[in-house]
């Protein structure tokens, strides 16, 4: 599925209008129609029942009145709420409550302290006289850029409050007002939703961190002509198992260790050899054919004994960590292998930041970073620009932030323009090189501008090791043969995936390691 940014959708709306024909009272009149016919396919019927709409000072506004008027014309009983003079109201949204005047459909203008603190009784009469079907946001669009304030605000609040209290459920008009839609960020404030039925193409903001402010989505077709999108060459998507499910490849009858790929892992030091062991967990689980370990000598009986199916290589020059010591003996291992991770659980020792350097500027095969190793080579963005050959990063917020020499803050308010970082930089194209931004809504961006936010996962990931073993999986789908774009959002896929099938019985308190063991599960069942 496709994704639009707030300026992208704005110039489908106006092409559609001015340059196809389409009426933008057309449009209107789709999107307010198929969110009622949404609303009643999740909520049941609204014949009989009272609808209150929150209706805005733009488009969305104009929506929230057609909504309200086909509310009308399936038997229910509408009101309409406005915090805004709607007089002021102008093109198809003014066009609209013209229309609905001349209905007589009942409305309210909450041009007072005294209106917005009688809301609730107001609601409740209403409900007296017809059960609430439901509530209805539409105060902004996707062109919300500042942050809430005045009767908006309080309007927000007051929606947010009697869905708490009175359990009723609130249905969003393309996005949750108060959310920025690129960003996800939340303007001082922002509806929370139970349903989000947004127009033409889901945006960003849906799934960022304040995704969850949505509830369930959906994405109605309103009339724009797909050749209008298919000219516009929208370079984001939304991972889902539909779009993913492709990349997996049957193996033939004749596969063999050998032909499925052997991935190099140099991870571990004292106290972190279990981000090593659940690296190898999430290759091997992943489908990899051989793991190999290059670990410190001193720590090799621990993965002899841990992890019986991977290989490992004890290193001399230190003990309890990976050393410069050790380049030249990792450049032998290195040969016959089809990918390497570095980094989890490494350490930062002034031995182990040179070998991390030496590796990156040298090794010509995919190199996944993550975790130790982003920490060290954040202080050295000339090397980081310019490497041999494929690179995947996979860093937290917290890593991130130091990549870019920003708070975490600032790296969390917009995501997707973090994980951009290369191409706002002006690296060159080649080799490619892509950021998976772990989080809610973990964002996949590469070099050539393909970016793509994650729809899997759940908070009950919020413990350790589980990034270890996501860089484990985008390994050992590099070695199978995927290419690095194919790796990492299948991997980020996959791991949400596997999370979310043990979400269903403990919505959190299970490990890293029994998401990896999920793995073989969930590729089964897409690839059945």
């Amino acid at each position: 599925m496709q994704l639009a940014m707030a300026a992208q959708m704005r110039e489908l709306d106006r092409q559609a209008i001015e340059e196809i024909g389409i009426p933008g009272m057309v449009l209107m009149e789709n999107a307010g129609r198929g969110t009622v016919d949404r609303m009643e396919q999740v909520f049941g019927p609204v014949a009989g029942k009272t609808v209150c709409v929150f209706a805005g000072p733009g488009n969305n506004g104009g929506d929230g009145l057609v909504i309200a008027r086909t509310v009308h014309g399936l038997g229910g009983f509408p009101l309409v709420f406005f915090p805004a003079d709607p007089e002021r109201l102008t093109g198809d949204a003014g066009l609209n409550f013209e229309i609905y005047q001349r209905l007589r459909l009942p409305y309210q203008v909450l041009d007072s302290p005294e209106k917005f603190l009688a809301l609730a009784d107001t609601v409740l009469a209403l409900a007296r006289l017809h059960p609430i079907h439901s509530l209805v946001d539409a105060l902004f669009g996707t062109g919300l850029e500042r942050k809430v304030s005045g009767g908006f605000l309080e309007t927000i609040t007051w929606i947010n409050s009697l869905r708490h209290s009175h359990r009723l459920p609130v249905i969003s008009v393309d996005i949750p007002s108060g959310l920025h839609s690129d960003t996800g960020e939340i303007l001082g404030a922002a509806v929370q939703a139970d349903l989000t039925v947004t127009y033409g193409l889901a945006k960003p903001g849906h799934y960022h961190h304040g995704g969850d402010r949505g509830g369930q989505l959906a994405c109605i077709d309103i009339g724009i002509p797909a050749a209008l999108v298919a000219r516009m060459q929208l370079q984001g998507m939304v991972l889902t198992q539909p779009t993913l499910a492709r990349h997996l490849r049957v193996r033939p009858a004749t596969a063999h260790k050998g032909s499925n790929g052997h991935l190099l892992i140099l991870a571990g030091s004292t106290g972190k050899t279990g981000a090593a062991l659940l690296c190898g967990q999430g290759a091997l689980r992943s489908g990899a054919g051989l793991v190999t370990f290059a670990v410190p000598g001193d720590l090799n009986p621990i993965f002899e004994t841990a992890l019986a199916e991977a290989m490992s290589v004890p290193l001399s020059a230190r003990a309890g960590f990976l050393s410069i010591d050790d380049y030249q003996q990792i450049e032998t291992l290195c040969v016959g292998k089809n990918g390497i991770v570095l980094g989890p659980g490494i350490g930062t020792e002034p031995e182990t930041r040179e070998l991390v350097l030496g590796l990156y500027g040298a090794y010509a095969g995919p190199l996944v970073v993550d975790a130790d190793a982003l920490t060290i080579l954040a202080a050295y963005p000339d090397l980081l620009r310019n490497p041999p050959g494929p690179r995947i990063f996979t860093p937290h917020p917290g890593e991130m932030a130091r990549l870019l020499g920003v708070p975490v803050e600032a790296v969390q308010a917009d995501r997707l323009k973090a994980a951009q970082w290369l191409n706002i930089n002006g690296a060159d194209q080649r080799p490619v090189m892509i950021t998976v931004l772990k989080g809610a809504g973990t964002v996949v961006a590469a070099t050539g501008g393909a970016w793509a936010i994650n729809a899997s996962g759940n908070p009950g990931m919020a413990t350790g090791g589980m990034g270890d073993v996501l860089a484990g999986i985008i390994g050992g789908l590099l070695v199978q043969g995927l290419d690095p774009w194919q790796a990492s959002c299948l991997g980020v896929h996959l791991h949400g995936l596997a999370a979310d099938r043990i979400a269903i019985d403990q919505p959190y308190g299970y490990t890293a390691t029994e998401v990896a063991w999920q793995l073989p599960r969930v590729i089964g069942s897409l690839c059945s």
